[in-house]
């Protein structure tokens, strides 16, 4: 749960967009939608493949991580890597600096809608 835990870009991402509480809490499953047995949409799908993605992922570790069929997961992997929020180097995904640029506007909507 300690902050020096987390990657140099994810305490960047904190540092420059002020969200270090709700961001943690996203790392560590506490207190978002999915611990209170809501439905993922899919912003926030998106979000947990991008926080998980915080080091180097195969697919198989993503999808069992983030809760997804593979369908699913070759659908959102596609997307954010057409984005610019994933890269694919070899067969891992990582979060690029838009994507952890997405994270900090994400935890910031959902602070300010109250979710």
């Amino acid at each position: 749960m300690e902050i020096t835990k987390l990657t140099t870009p994810l305490q960047t991402a904190l540092i420059n967009y002020g969200g270090e509480t709700k961001l943690v809490k996203l790392k560590n499953r506490n207190g978002w939608s999915i611990a209170k047995g809501f439905r993922r949409g899919k912003f926030e799908i998106m979000a947990e493949i991008l926080l998980f993605c915080d080091q180097q992922r195969a697919k198989t570790c993503i999808m069992y991580k983030v809760n997804l069929n593979y369908a699913q997961l070759k659908q959102n992997l596609a997307f954010l890597t057409l984005q610019g929020l994933l890269l694919r180097k070899k067969d891992k995904y990582v979060t690029t600096e838009k994507g952890y640029r997405f994270l900090s506007l994400f935890v910031q909507l959902t602070d300010m809608l109250n979710c």
